[in-house]
């Protein structure tokens, strides 16, 4: 009786297993550390099908995972200028919008709006085309560039907010002594310093660079990095760094967890984000070599739910692309829980989005320029 009872537990288990691998796959590629593990559950059980996430650590891995076809992932989450080549390349399908019905009950952030404009303007002007990016992709998350500082040096705030980019860049004005951080990609150091003088960081040329790497002489760069810039100057070893806001409200939302108010994390470490800076947006695309085109707009239209964004957005430190998804987050202002008091008032001090500005989206320069401002940045890193 024992036996026959192992066996049809036995075959019950087999049966099982083999129900669950019978489920349609979807095969995802994105950033590390950017979903929500409950979104991602909560999705496959409604629907009936299993998520697997690959991981990128940049657009060029993106790129060229896409581009080999080596395996065919349903739906990509890369960056703007990313998604402008891969359109250029006609690398990705044109979204259906009546396997989208959320999408006609959501509206994009004013600062997303900004960013599709941005594109089919750089699209225009390079190469006379007129692209309809919304054909292709659906926000993500999107952010802004910011300099994180270090409020426990005395009047670097207000500095800041007096002056801006002089106050980071003109080391000989202001905090000669302050250790000043940059992001360490060539690109973004170089749309920094086009930034300070107030002009287009996308645009290029030969008079622009030398003035750039002039500009980022004279910051007295003592550090560049990428996540360690935030982590040093919260651990006070830094002074300023120009980097993502994400990566600002990453450090910040640790320090909820760990029981601290946003007010006292203020007084140790904040971000200054510029009138004028560079932003992005990370957007769910589909390639041409998907495989599974209706779980791919599942999964879009999923995330088309304000709910389900928001739900997203709490283990996400960038701004929720939605209208609809910042009202829920915001709403929280009010709640006697601590932590969701202090994460709405964090996406109200820094996602605003009455917040008014010019946001500028990275584009793709030419591969001469891009060598150009990666040799330049690399004699300013060196000091040869």
């Amino acid at each position: 009786m024992k036996k026959v009872f192992v066996l049809i537990v036995f075959v019950l288990v087999a049966f099982m297993a083999s129900a669950c691998d019978s489920r349609p796959v979807l095969n995802i590629l994105n950033w590390g550390e950017y979903i929500n593990d409950e979104v991602v559950a909560n999705f496959e059980e409604e629907y009936g099908i299993n998520v697997k996430i690959s991981v990128a650590d940049s657009n060029e891995l993106f790129y060229s995972k896409i581009k080999s076809g080596t395996t065919p992932f349903d739906l990509v989450i890369p960056s703007d200028y990313m998604i402008e080549k891969m359109v250029e390349e006609d690398m990705l399908f044109e979204l259906d919008y009546s396997k989208l019905p959320n999408f006609d009950t959501v509206t994009y952030m004013d600062g997303v709006e900004q960013i599709f404009d941005s594109m089919a303007a750089t699209t225009l002007a390079r190469n006379g085309q007129t692209v309809e990016y919304k054909d292709y992709m659906i926000p993500y998350f999107w952010g802004t560039f910011g300099i994180i500082y270090n409020n426990r040096v005395a009047g670097l705030e207000e500095a800041l907010n007096e002056h801006g980019w002089d106050a980071y860049f003109d080391a000989d004005t202001y905090f000669p002594n302050a250790r000043r951080g940059m992001y360490d990609v060539a690109q973004m150091a170089y749309a920094a310093a086009l930034l300070y003088r107030n002009q287009n960081p996308n645009d290029y040329s030969t008079t622009l660079l030398n003035q750039a790497q002039d500009d980022l002489v004279t910051a007295n760069f003592t550090q560049w990095g990428d996540d360690m810039l935030k982590r040093d100057i919260e651990a006070d070893n830094l002074d300023m760094a120009f980097t993502y806001t994400g990566d600002y409200l990453d450090r910040l939302y640790i320090q909820l967890d760990e029981g601290k108010t946003l007010a006292e994390v203020q007084a140790e470490f904040d971000i200054y984000i510029p009138e004028n800076t560079l932003v992005f947006i990370d957007a769910m695309v589909i390639p041409e070599t998907a495989k599974n085109l209706d779980a791919a707009h599942q999964f879009i239209n999923y995330l088309l739910d304000p709910e389900v964004v928001a739900l997203n957005s709490e283990v996400v430190g960038y701004a929720t692309a939605l209208e609809e998804a910042y009202d829920i987050i915001v709403s929280y202002q009010t709640s006697s829980d601590d932590w969701y008091k202090n994460w709405a008032l964090a996406n109200l001090t820094y996602y605003n989005k009455d917040r008014e500005g010019t946001f500028y989206p990275m584009t793709t320069l030419s591969a001469s320029a891009i060598d150009s401002i990666s040799s330049m940045v690399q004699q300013v890193v060196t000091g040869s």
